[in-house]
């Protein structure tokens, strides 16, 4: 089975692949000997859960090829990866070129492939490069699998007939030729930026958990951003505390859920709006008179109301849409399992969905924002 670990959905790419959107499921995802997982550097937030999680991976038998930055590169991390077992490495910049991935993947390497390394350590922040594909035929993409050691390589452009008998000029004539090829970029969205507003002690920290842990579910990768996360990862074990942030989180995150008091984001940048209030109808109204006076604004709000009571409000007939979610003194016990409350009851999580699905509805929108990506052609010589 071929495992991918990468910020991009390539499912449509490689058949039969699994997709893991996040960390936290190469941790859950039962490896095998055989299996192939290929995990990029900019899945992980720290060195050590990076390195941690492919020794794991190792330990299982599996081949783990690994993607990480030229930024990062040094001859210190290539040792690193080696004394564990991880012989096929590729580091990139701007572009992830997937025609270098098929190669590492056909032809894996070897311990006298690898040399001793010196230790150098990186530093800063690294965007994650594109996905940069380039198909033989616009109409068929290639699918990968192993290529037997004596059948000859792929041929990554196509090549335009001669003019007078048809044939196609063979690899390496025509150096100083330009070729076309078609070159297409993997889309990379932006992520959806939910804002969570409320007075302080109204459940915003308890709402933004278990909407994280329902948008990873539905392979949402979503980080919290909160004034204090310290308190925030008191209620979570440690797989979910590498999701929450004071300040923005690094790239490859779909879904921001920021529930800080001020982000310094204007609430026209913000996709959606959580308004969560207590079941008090006065802080109901004010709530929505405040965002339903500014123009365009209410179709992105939705108000949650906290701690529902059946009965307690009457019948509710507010201007936004609007989400209950019942009170549940088993919330305080979940907290103290350092567990999400929807994990453990279906039914609690439930509640929740209508929220999930505007995320989603927002995530796949064309017209949201621009997308990184898209078909373009090139001319590319010597492919």
């Amino acid at each position: 089975m071929l495992y991918l670990a990468l910020p991009t959905d390539l499912r449509d790419r490689y058949k039969g692949s699994e997709w893991l959107a996040y960390a936290r499921k190469i941790g859950d995802t039962p490896f095998h000997e055989g299996d192939t997982l290929v995990v990029s550097e900019w899945m992980f937030h720290e060195r050590h859960a990076l390195l941690q999680t492919l020794g794991h991976v190792r330990q299982s038998g599996a081949r783990v090829v690994f993607i990480g930055s030229a930024a990062h590169e040094s001859d210190g991390f290539k040792r690193d990866l080696c004394l564990m077992g991880v012989y096929d490495f590729l580091f990139v910049g701007d572009e992830l070129v997937l025609q270098d991935l098929d190669a590492l993947l056909t032809h894996p390497r070897s311990a006298d492939d690898i040399n001793v390394y010196l230790r150098q350590e990186e530093a800063g922040v690294i965007e994650h490069p594109r996905v940069v594909d380039i198909f033989e035929e616009e109409t068929a993409p290639f699918t990968w699998a192993p290529i037997p050691q004596h059948e000859p390589g792929r041929l990554d452009a196509w090549l335009p007939p001669s003019a007078d008998d048809g044939s196609q000029p063979r690899l390496g004539e025509g150096r100083d030729t330009l070729h076309p090829v078609r070159r297409v970029v993997w889309p990379s969205p932006a992520p959806v930026r939910v804002r969570l507003l409320g007075e302080r002690g109204c459940g915003k920290s308890f709402v933004a958990l278990q909407l994280m842990t329902l948008c990873h579910a539905h392979e949402l990768p979503a980080a919290v951003v909160e004034d204090a996360p310290q308190t925030l990862n008191r209620w979570c074990d440690a797989r979910l505390a590498e999701h929450v942030y004071a300040s923005d989180p690094p790239p490859g995150y779909r879904v921001i859920l920021d529930a800080r008091q001020g982000s310094g984001i204007p609430l026209s940048g913000i996709d959606l709006i959580f308004v969560v209030t207590w079941p008090d109808a006065i802080q109901m109204r004010e709530a929505q008179q405040t965002l339903t006076e500014q123009p365009g604004m209410s179709e992105r709000v939705l108000l949650v109301v906290n701690h529902h009571t059946q009965g307690v409000l009457g019948s509710m007939n507010p201007e936004l849409e609007t989400v209950t979610i019942l009170h549940e003194p088993r919330q305080f016990h979940a907290m103290r399992m350092k567990t999400p409350l929807v994990d453990l009851d279906p039914g609690f999580a439930q509640q929740f969905l209508p929220l999930v699905t505007r995320i989603s509805a927002c995530f796949v929108d064309p017209g949201r924002q621009a997308m990184d990506g898209g078909d373009e052609d090139a001319l590319v010589a010597r492919v």
